[in-house]
C-alpha cells in the first residue's frame, strides 16, 4: 500500500476519470443546453468550474510531486476527501435543477446523474487509502481486531439508533434535520471504511508468526468463501433474495466462469509463499493473471462502497458488498511480496512484463472472443443483407448460435432495472460487437427462422388511430425549370382534426410516386413557426421521430417504405387542431398523385419538352418514348424451388410427383428449365440433371429461405439478358412458414414480363402470388389471364445489348451497367439528373447487395449533396435545437456502424445495471428528502 504514494498515481486515479467526466458532460450539455433555463445553465457552469478546479489543483500538485520526487502527502487526503465528498454531496442535491424534469428522458443518458459519484470515486477511495497508511506506521504493532471490532460497532450502533432514537428525534427544521442525518451518514460511512480497511491493511502486513501459521484461516474466507457466498446471492442461488429472474441485482453473474475463476484466485492467493524461485514465479504468474478477475469486481463495486454502510445496516446479506474492497487489498498484498521476492532474482523490468502480460490474458481472451462474436455475427448479416447473388455461402450454425443467443441476453434487460447486462462487460460486447447499436427482434427472429426453422413470436407493434385526421385543403403550385427540363412543384396541405376527443391524434398517409419523381423539400409549421424538413439518415431518422413522438411533440417525417412507395406521418394532433404542412416534388413530365383519394395533378403538357433523357449512367424512357419500342416475345422456362427446410423430410415423394406431374402438363416450358434447394442456402442445378437423386441427398434442415432464392433467380435472368425469362414455382406444404417478409418491388426492373410467381399446391395447382405486394397472399382472380404470353419492349443500349421493359404505359430507368461508380461532381443540389444518378446507383444496389455496405454511404453523401431524398434518408420535421443536436449524434452513430444494425432496443454504454440500482439508492436519500428510517425499513424489507 505504501507504493501508493508515488504521485503518478493521481494521474490515473483523478485526471483520466476527470477528463472522461468533462467529455462525457460536454457532449450532453452540448445536447440540452437549448432548453435549459438561466439558473440551470449557470449551475453547469459552477459545477464544472469547481470541479475543473478541483481537478486542475490535483494535476498540478500531481506534477509538482514528481518533479521534486516526492510522495503524496496526507495534506492531499484531508482536503480532497471533503472537497470531493461536498462537490458529490451538493451535486446530488441540486440535480433537479441540473437536468430539470422539463427535459425529454430520451436526450439524456440513463446513467447521467451517476457519472460523477463513478468518476470521483476513485479519489475518495484513494484518499481513504492514504490516511490508513498514514495512521499505521510500519514500525509500530497494531490490533486488526480492534480495528474490526470498530468497524463492526458503527452499523450496530446505527441499527439502534433507528430504531430507538430516531422515532423519536423531531428536528427543529425539516431540511436542517435531513442535511445533518446525511452528513452523519456520510461521516459514518468513511470512519466505517477506515477501520475496516485499516484492520485488512494490518492483518495482511502483520509479521507476527501467529498470524503467518494461521493465515489460510482468514484468508480462506475473504478469497474464496465470501466471493462465492457473493456470487451465489446475487444470482439467487442463496437466500433468493437479491436474484431476480435468475438475475442478479448487480447484474447478470451467472456464467460459470465467473464461479471457476473465484475458486482459481481464491486458491492462488491461499497458497503459501515458498522461498522457491521457480513456485514462486509460477504463483505470481497465475495471481497477476487472475488480478483481472478481482479488479473487475473491485471496480463493479467502487460505486457502491458509500452506500456500504447502508446496506450493512438494512440487508443482512448487506456485508457481501464489501468482499471485492477485502479482496482486492488482500490479493495486492500477495502481489506485493512476490514482486519483491522476485526482484531479488530476476530484473525488475521483466518482472513488470511478466505481470502485465499475465494480468491482460483474461482482458484478451474476452477481447478475442467478442471479436470471433463480431466476426460471426458480420458473416450473418452479410449473407442476409449484403450478398453476392453470384456466390455460394457456408455460414457456421453453431457459431450463430452462439452469438445470437449472446446478443439476446445482452438484449434482454433493455428497460429493466433488475437487468441480465454484466457491469462493463455487456458494454464492451456492445461496443465492440454491436458499435453500440442493437439487434432488432425482428431481425434475431429472422436468422434464428432462416438457419434453425424456428417459429417466431408474433411481434405486433402499438397502432395509433388517425381516421379522424383529414386533408381539408390542398394547393399546388409548379415551376418548370427549363435549365434542367425538369418541374418543380409544391403540394401544400391543411391537415384537420376532426376527432372529438382530447387525446392526440396523428396524421399517416402513402404516397405512390412514379418513376422519375423524387421529393426535394419539406416543410412542416410548428405553431406558428414555418420549419423547414431536415434531411437525414433515415434510420436516425425514424427513431428521432418515434421519440419525440412519445414525449408527444411535433415532429413531422417522411420515408421510402420500399421501391417508389413513401410513408409520410405528422404528429400530434389536439382536439379539433389544424396544421400546415408541404411536399416539394422533382418530376421530369406532368404526373398524378393520389394522397388520401385526393388526385392531384402536376405540371402540364404545354410547357413540358419531351426528349429522352440519358446521363452517364442510366436513361430515362417516358411513356411516350415507349411507344417507338419494339414489342417482343421472350420464351418462359420454369424453375422450380423446393423446400427442403426441417419439417419437409417427410414431403419427399409428394413434391417429386407434384413437379413431375406438372412438368408434364406443360412440356414447352422445359427448354431451360432449373431447379432449386432451399433451405437456409440455395442450390441450383438444370432440370436435365439427375435432380432426384440429388434431392435425396438434402440435408432437410434451418427454414424455408424463399426470399433469398427469388432474388437470386432475378439477379441472374437481369444479367443474362436473354430471349427467355424465368417462371418461378415454389413446391412446399404452406408457403406461410416461408421466409418471405417483403415483396420485390425494389427489383421490378428484373421481372418486366409479370410481377406473379406460382405456388405449386398438393393437387398440382399453379396458385398466383405477387412479387410487388404481399408475396405470401394467394391472388384470386374473378376472370382467367392469360399465361406465359406477355410481351415486352426491346430497348437497345449503345453496345447493341438489350434491355427489357415492362410494356404498361409508364416510364422507366433503367441500367447501362450494372456496376459503376458516381463522382461528387456529378451531384447538384435538387437536380432532377443528379436525383436520376442517385436512383441508378440504389438499384444497381439492390442487385449487387455486396456492394451496399460502402454505397449505402455514399448514397446518404450524394442525398445530403442533392438535398434529395433516396430509400436511405428521409425528411425530418423536429421543433428544436436540442432535437437537432441529438438527431446530429444518432446519425453519425449509425453512419461509422454496419448498415444491418439498428437504433430500436439501443443500449447506451454507460448503462450498467449495477449502476441503476446505486441511483435508485441514492434517489431515495437526496430526493424523497423523508426521514431516513423510511428509508432503511424499505431497504431491509427488501
Amino acid at each position: 500500500m505504501r507504493n501508493l504514494l508515488n504521485p503518478k498515481w493521481l494521474f490515473i486515479i483523478n485526471t483520466l476519470p476527470l477528463v472522461l467526466l468533462f467529455s462525457l458532460f460536454f457532449g450532453q450539455f452540448n445536447i440540452i443546453k437549448t432548453l435549459l433555463e438561466e439558473d440551470s445553465i449557470q449551475l453547469w457552469k459552477v459545477f464544472g468550474l469547481s470541479l475543473g478546479t478541483l481537478g486542475l489543483v490535483t494535476f498540478v500538485y500531481a506534477i509538482y510531486l514528481s518533479i521534486k520526487k516526492e510522495r503524496v502527502s496526507i495534506l492531499f487526503a484531508t482536503i480532497a476527501l471533503p472537497s470531493y465528498i461536498a462537490f458529490i454531496y451538493l451535486y446530488l442535491f441540486y440535480l433537479d435543477e441540473i437536468i430539470p424534469s422539463s427535459i425529454p428522458q430520451w436526450m439524456v443518458s440513463s446513467s447521467f446523474f451517476l457519472y460523477v459519484g463513478t468518476f470521483l470515486m476513485p479519489t475518495l477511495v484513494y484518499a481513504l487509502l492514504i490516511l490508513v497508511a498514514h495512521f499505521t506506521e510500519e514500525n509500530k504493532e497494531y490490533k486488526a481486531w480492534v480495528n474490526f471490532l470498530i468497524a463492526v460497532a458503527i452499523p450496530i450502533s446505527a441499527y439502534l439508533f433507528i430504531q430507538i432514537i430516531l422515532p423519536l428525534w423531531q428536528p427543529f427544521e425539516k431540511d436542517f434535520g435531513i442535511h445533518s442525518m446525511l452528513i452523519l451518514v456520510i461521516a459514518l460511512t468513511l470512519v466505517f471504511l477506515f477501520f475496516l480497511i485499516r484492520g485488512v491493511f494490518i492483518l495482511t502486513t502483520k509479521k507476527l508468526e501467529v498470524w503467518k501459521a494461521y493465515q489460510i484461516f482468514w484468508k480462506v474466507p475473504i478469497a474464496i468463501i465470501l466471493p462465492l457466498i457473493g456470487l451465489g446471492v446475487n444470482n439467487g442461488s442463496l437466500f433468493n433474495s437479491f436474484g431476480v429472474g435468475g438475475v442478479g441485482i448487480f447484474g447478470d453473474f451467472n456464467n460459470s466462469w465467473f464461479y471457476l475463476l473465484a475458486i482459481v484466485n481464491g486458491i492462488l492467493i491461499c497458497l503459501p509463499n515458498l522461498e522457491h524461485k521457480l513456485y514462486r514465479l509460477v504463483l505470481f504468474v497465475g495471481r497477476c493473471t487472475c488480478f483481472a478477475y478481482t479488479f473487475y469486481f473491485f471496480l463493479v463495486f467502487l460505486p457502491f462502497l458509500p452506500l456500504s454502510l447502508i446496506a450493512v445496516i438494512a440487508m443482512g446479506t448487506g456485508f457481501l458488498m464489501l468482499t471485492p474492497l477485502l479482496l482486492f487489498l488482500l490479493h495486492v498484498n500477495q502481489l506485493s511480496k512476490d514482486f519483491n521476492f522476485l526482484k531479488k532474482l530476476f530484473s525488475n523490468k521483466l518482472i513488470i512484463g511478466i505481470s502485465l502480460l499475465s494480468f491482460f490474458i483474461i482482458p484478451a481472451s474476452i477481447t478475442i472472443t467478442y471479436l470471433n462474436d463480431k466476426k460471426v455475427l458480420n458473416e450473418t448479416l452479410t449473407y442476409l443483407y449484403s450478398p453476392d447473388y453470384s456466390l455460394e455461402y457456408d455460414v457456421d450454425k453453431k457459431s450463430v448460435r452462439k452469438t445470437l443467443d449472446v446478443i439476446k441476453s445482452y438484449k434482454s434487460s433493455r428497460g429493466r432495472v433488475f437487468g441480465s447486462e454484466t457491469p462493463y462487460l455487456s458494454s464492451y460486447f456492445n461496443y465492440l460487437v454491436m458499435d453500440n447499436l442493437s439487434l432488432s427482434d425482428s431481425k434475431i427472429d429472422r436468422i434464428e427462422k432462416i438457419f434453425f426453422g424456428k417459429t417466431p413470436f408474433n411481434r405486433r407493434s402499438p397502432v395509433r388511430q388517425n381516421d379522424d385526421v383529414q386533408i381539408s385543403n390542398i394547393e399546388t403550385r409548379s415551376v418548370y425549370d427549363k435549365a434542367q427540363n425538369a418541374w418543380k412543384s409544391w403540394i401544400d396541405l391543411e391537415l384537420t382534426n376532426e376527432n372529438e376527443n382530447n387525446g392526440f391524434a396523428e396524421y399517416k398517409t402513402e404516397i405512390d410516386l412514379p418513376e422519375g419523381c423524387w421529393i426535394s423539400d419539406y416543410y412542416l409549421y410548428v405553431g406558428d413557426r414555418k420549419e423547414a424538413g431536415i434531411l437525414a439518415e433515415k434510420k436516425a431518422a425514424k427513431w428521432i421521430f418515434s421519440q419525440i413522438r412519445n414525449e408527444n411533440r411535433d415532429p413531422g417525417i417522411l420515408y421510402y417504405l420500399k421501391s417508389n412507395k413513401v410513408a409520410f406521418k405528422v404528429f400530434p394532433f389536439a382536439k379539433a387542431e389544424i396544421r400546415k404542412t408541404g411536399i416539394q416534388f422533382l418530376h421530369k413530365e406532368p404526373i398524378r398523385l393520389n394522397i388520401d383519394s385526393n388526385i392531384v395533378e402536376l405540371g402540364n403538357a404545354e410547357e413540358t419538352t419531351y426528349k429522352k433523357t440519358e446521363t452517364a449512367h442510366a436513361v430515362y424512357i417516358s411513356a411516350k418514348d415507349k411507344e417507338s419500342l419494339k414489342s417482343v416475345k421472350r420464351e418462359p422456362y420454369f424453375h422450380f424451388l423446393v423446400d427442403v427446410s426441417i419439417r419437409q423430410n417427410a414431403n419427399r415423394g409428394a413434391f417429386i410427383k407434384r413437379i413431375e406431374q406438372l412438368v408434364e402438363d406443360e412440356p414447352s416450358l422445359l427448354a431451360n428449365a432449373k431447379i432449386s434447394f432451399v433451405n437456409s442456402f440455395v442450390h441450383t442445378m438444370t432440370l436435365k440433371d439427375d435432380w432426384k437423386q440429388l434431392y435425396e441427398k438434402q440435408d432437410f434442415e434451418g427454414g424455408f429461405y424463399l426470399d433469398r432464392a427469388i432474388r437470386k433467380i432475378l439477379f441472374h435472368a437481369h444479367k443474362d439478358k436473354s430471349e427467355s425469362y424465368p417462371v418461378i414455382v415454389v413446391v412446399t406444404d404452406s408457403i406461410q412458414h416461408a421466409v418471405l417478409d417483403r415483396d420485390f418491388s425494389d427489383l421490378s426492373f428484373t421481372f418486366p414480363e409479370s410481377d406473379i410467381f406460382f405456388n405449386l399446391d398438393g393437387n398440382g395447382n399453379l396458385k398466383e402470388h405477387s412479387l410487388m405486394n404481399n408475396p405470401m397472399e394467394e391472388i384470386t382472380r374473378a376472370k382467367p389471364r392469360c399465361r406465359f404470353c406477355e410481351r415486352v419492349l426491346e430497348y437497345k443500349l449503345a453496345d447493341n445489348s438489350s434491355v427489357y421493359l415492362a410494356d404498361n404505359n409508364q416510364p422507366s430507368i433503367l441500367l447501362k451497367k450494372d456496376l459503376f461508380e458516381i463522382e461528387e461532381t456529378e451531384i447538384e443540389e435538387r437536380d432532377w439528373n443528379s436525383a436520376l444518378n442517385m436512383q441508378a446507383k440504389w438499384l444497381s444496389q439492390n442487385l449487387h447487395p455486396e456492394s451496399s455496405d460502402k454505397e449505402w454511404l455514399n448514397l446518404v453523401k450524394y442525398s445530403f449533396i442533392s438535398r434529395v431524398m433516396s430509400p436511405v434518408t428521409s425528411y425530418l420535421v423536429v421543433e428544436n435545437e436540442a432535437q437537432k443536436a441529438m438527431l446530429k449524434k444518432k446519425q453519425k452513430q449509425v453512419l461509422s456502424a454496419n448498415k444491418a444494425l439498428d437504433l430500436g432496443e439501443e443500449t447506451t454504454s454507460m448503462s450498467e445495471p449495477g449502476l441503476i440500482i446505486l441511483s435508485i439508492l441514492l434517489l431515495l436519500i437526496f430526493r424523497y428528502r423523508t426521514h431516513l428510517e423510511r428509508v432503511f425499513i424499505s431497504l431491509r424489507k427488501r
